[in-house]
């Protein structure tokens, strides 16, 4: 459990979720997500460049997000634990109601249905 005054702990939560708050690494991280990958995957899965996912790699796996393996010739990555998707599935379920009203067509009440006709 997290306590306010322990500042060391606190600071290192900060880093692991400062780690994720990029979309280009939530995207890496999604797709890992799915299993583990390789560079190239990744880059297909992502849509970013090969240096740019290596960057990204490199920092989750200092803050500890990601483990790597070698597989001859190429480097395996894979989530060392499920903790950053439930993180982004728990986000993205309280987002659902902002999405909603976002995709709504305008001047139409979000999330309501019209009581217009009986309706």
């Amino acid at each position: 459990m997290l306590r306010r005054n322990d500042a060391p702990v606190l600071e290192l939560v900060a880093k692991r979720l400062k780690a994720m708050a990029d979309a280009s690494r939530l995207a890496v991280l999604s797709c890992l997500c799915d299993g583990e990958r390789s560079v190239t995957e990744l880059v297909d899965g992502t849509g970013l460049a090969q240096a740019n996912v290596s960057k990204h790699l490199r920092v989750l796996r200092d803050e500890g997000l990601v483990a790597s393996r070698r597989d001859r010739r190429n480097v395996r990555y894979r989530l060392r634990s499920r903790l950053p998707e439930k993180i982004c599935d728990m986000i993205c379920a309280t987002m659902e109601p902002e999405r909603s009203r976002r995709s709504a067509p305008p001047g139409a009440p979000a999330g309501r249905t019209s009581r217009r006709n009986g309706g």
